[in-house]
């Protein structure tokens, strides 16, 4: 009895305390999402390959041969002074001087069905949304918008490898759904090479993308689970295929369970009523398989507030690492740009080790985790050298990823600015070398022959 009444007073103590803010409540993703700041307002985990957030515009570079300078603003996929919203997509830049991403993008809605994104000129088009900056919500690890043209409330969270959604439809809607996989950030004709999506049962969709674009070959295979049985499907593929008997449009078609295409569009219809549908969407690199390995490993059985809390945590177990004094605005500031620096790179294997790497080869990570986005040339002067000091054992993991980079390199060389399991030659140099000698001397990594290998073999090349 003694015990239990000791128990109560600290319990009640604890109560009658303040609730101390979370550093969390410091950060505004919201900074750096107009002009060319080439930030995202969604919800990621920290250093997660999946970003869930949405798009406002995706612009090619050129239309018909004729460059579009607006195209730069696009690289993370959202400006704030836009006014509607195209979907939501999974995998996003941060900061970045070049765009590329968007992959499998999800848009609620109810109502007539169109399968083309329409244009922000003219929302009504397509199946993009206009909405409020008012009803806006974006905090690390939750992002939350109504979408006013079908009064759909949308709330956005994530783990490393898998993006969760929560639709809340008016309750006398027919639940609607668009999935396209056409839609990418720096789009234009061709650049998805290839798609197939598979109906695998009435709560489960599989399915992959390869595209062609910053990421020259970047496969894309997902797994995506529903909360609520689909009533109906179909799809839509708008590419012209020239077969030998000619050319053939794919048409609409309903409720058949497998389709593969250049430029597949798919809808899924639910019961109408109050209860909000959740979706959980896992990528790979790898296979469906390690996608849905992902989804059952990060998201499996878990509730979306559950998850939402998981990734605040996270985070603020990561911003917890500094206190500053100052103004709520250089706190905001400060956090925030903390808060940038552990978004890429990014995981890139699956909760097994199975990672695609240079060589496009599935390889199986030994004792590290394999990391992408090495945008070396932005990074190697502050970023790497500060995760170094504040985050040492995922920078011995990058640096790691690295080594393995050039070894699987037919060239023999570090990356140089590399993404999804390719190396795209951006920019003159070799930044990782400077990378590589910051992390020996202080001391994070532990393979130094190997690591000075690869520095001489890279400034050989």
């Amino acid at each position: 009895m003694q015990k239990l009444m000791k128990s109560l007073i600290v319990a009640f103590a604890y109560m009658s305390m303040p609730i101390m803010a979370q550093k969390t409540d410091l950060v505004n993703p919201i900074i750096g999402t107009n002009g060319m700041g080439h930030t995202f307002p969604g919800a990621c985990a920290p250093f997660g390959i999946v970003q869930v957030s949405p798009d406002t515009d995706t612009i090619p570079h050129n239309i018909d041969g004729v460059y579009q300078p607006r195209a730069y603003e696009y690289c993370a996929g959202y400006q704030h002074k836009d006014s509607s919203i195209v979907g939501f997509s999974h995998t996003h830049f941060s900061g970045t001087g070049h765009s590329d991403l968007g992959d499998i993008l999800l848009m609620p809605f109810t109502g007539k069905l169109q399968i083309n994104p329409g244009t922000a000129d003219n929302p009504d088009s397509g199946y993009r949304s206009r909405f409020s900056h008012d009803t806006e919500i974006s905090r690390p690890g939750y992002y939350e918008v109504l979408l006013t043209d079908d009064q759909i409330k949308v709330q956005l969270t994530a783990t490393e490898r898998t993006g969760i959604h929560k639709y809340t439809y008016p309750a006398d809607q027919k639940k609607q759904l668009i999935l396209d996989l056409n839609h990418g950030i720096y789009n234009y004709d061709g650049k998805v090479l290839w798609a197939n999506l598979r109906v695998e049962n009435d709560t489960l969709v599989t399915g992959y993308r390869i595209t062609n674009g910053w990421s020259r070959v970047n496969y894309t295979y997902f797994a995506i689970s529903f909360s609520q049985p689909v009533t109906r499907y179909g799809y839509t593929d708008r590419e012209k295929v020239n077969y030998p008997g000619g050319f053939r449009r794919f048409n609409t078609a309903e409720n058949f369970p497998e389709i593969g295409g250049r430029k597949v569009v798919s809808y899924f219809e639910f019961k109408e009523g109050s209860a909000p549908l959740e979706i959980k969407v896992a990528l790979s690199a790898v296979s469906t398989e390690g996608a849905l390995k992902n989804l059952l490993a990060e998201a499996g059985g878990k509730s979306f507030e559950q998850v939402v809390a998981e990734a605040s945590e996270a985070w603020n177990e990561k911003l917890e690492l500094f206190e500053i004094e100052g103004t709520e605005d250089q706190k905001a500031m400060f956090y925030t740009s903390l808060y940038h620096t552990m978004i890429n790179p990014s995981v890139y294997m699956d909760v097994d080790g199975h990672y695609r790497g240079l060589d496009h080869n599935v390889h199986q990570a030994e004792g590290f985790t394999n990391y992408t986005i090495f945008s070396l040339w932005d990074t190697y002067r502050a970023e790497h050298p500060f995760l170094n000091l504040v985050t040492p054992l995922q920078n011995a993991d990058m640096v790691k990823s690295m080594i393995v980079h050039q070894q699987q390199s037919i060239h023999k060389m570090l990356p140089v600015w590399s993404l999804m399991g390719n190396e795209n030659w951006c920019m003159s140099g070799y930044h990782a070398v400077p990378v590589l000698a910051d992390a020996i001397a202080k001391k994070v990594v532990t393979e130094k022959e190997a690591a000075l290998q690869t520095m001489v073999e890279t400034s050989n090349v």
